[in-house]
């Protein structure tokens, strides 16, 4: 099977390197400053469990150059999902299916705006690491799995053998797929956490080790997940106040050092993912008349540097 990772970040890196270490062809759909440094060093990713490394994966830079692509993941950031889609717009709309991996709750609907055409699944990636250089990511968690589908998903040729061909390999290192009819209720799942952390890692510019161990933080974690569980629950997702007590958990179980990927974005002035996370939930708490005082406030507090600042 051959599968095009739209990004080389460290969710696309990460992700493409273990199908590539499972036998899939893979080629990463990445800007020319990339293309030499994959194609000739391919992906390391190294952590805890190891350093793994995927020399065969290869690299192109215009969509004319995508040949014989089953599927493609999808793993820029929010907001370079709709541009990316438009850039590689035949690539997409030829292939038997694209797998949008990014963060958020509306990364399909982003895609689509770019490539009306292209058969779109929804998804979500657990991966924590962080791209060191091109094409190496340190990732620091045994998180490792993605989830994806939407209705008629159980029933599709393609994801079951994308399925089929990753669980049968002899992989290094534990990664999971998990096809599903309703791909909506774990991307709101992650949602709880994942909103959250990126907040308060932001707006406190401390990493999990501070933030959830300080009673007063732990407070507004707190507050924050139910925000996102009212809004959750408003847009017809039926989240359980068990989801809200599972994600403060994996809050306080992540490693000490852990921050949010849009931490490490506001660290380095790149562009934040800030409107497709705080920015979402207090743009659909408004559309519901939920009040969502944190996410409001962490949205007003981190808008300053949404764009960036690159010196």
């Amino acid at each position: 099977m051959k599968v095009v990772v739209l990004g080389a970040g460290a969710v696309g890196c990460y992700v493409g390197g273990l199908l590539s270490l499972a036998g899939l062809e893979v080629v990463f759909a990445v800007r020319p400053a990339a293309r030499d440094a994959i194609a000739s060093r391919g992906v390391r990713l190294r952590g805890p469990r190891g350093e793994f490394h995927a020399p065969g994966v290869g690299a192109i830079v215009r969509p004319q150059e995508a040949i014989g692509v089953d599927l493609v993941l999808s793993c820029v950031k929010l907001y370079d999902a709709r541009a990316s889609a438009e850039a590689w717009r035949p690539m997409l709309e030829a292939a038997e299916g694209v797998v949008c991996l990014q963060n958020g709750v509306d990364g399909v609907a982003r895609v689509r705006a770019g490539a009306p055409a292209a058969r779109c699944w929804g998804g979500l990636a657990m991966v924590a690491g962080q791209l060191r250089e091109t094409g190496v990511v340190d990732y620091v968690s045994d998180m490792s799995s993605i989830v994806f589908g939407g209705p008629g998903a159980r029933a599709d040729p393609l994801l079951a053998a994308f399925v089929a061909q990753v669980r049968g390999a002899s992989l290094p290192t534990p990664f999971e797929l998990r096809r599903v009819e309703d791909i909506a209720r774990p991307q709101w799942t992650k949602f709880l956490a994942l909103a959250t952390n990126a907040a308060l890692t932001c707006l406190t510019r401390s990493p999990a080790g501070v933030v959830y161990r300080d009673p007063a933080l732990l407070a507004l974690a707190r507050r924050s997940i139910g925000e996102v569980l009212a809004v959750a629950r408003a847009e017809g997702v039926p989240l359980e106040d068990a989801d809200a007590d599972a994600a403060l958990a994996l809050l306080r179980g992540l490693p000490p050092g852990m921050v949010a990927s849009m931490h490490h974005d506001l660290v380095a002035g790149r562009r934040l993912e800030l409107d497709g996370l705080s920015g979402t939930v207090a743009r659909l708490g408004r559309a519901h008349g939920i009040p969502t005082p944190f996410h409001d406030f962490a949205w007003a507090c981190l808008r300053p540097h949404a764009d960036g600042h690159r010196s």
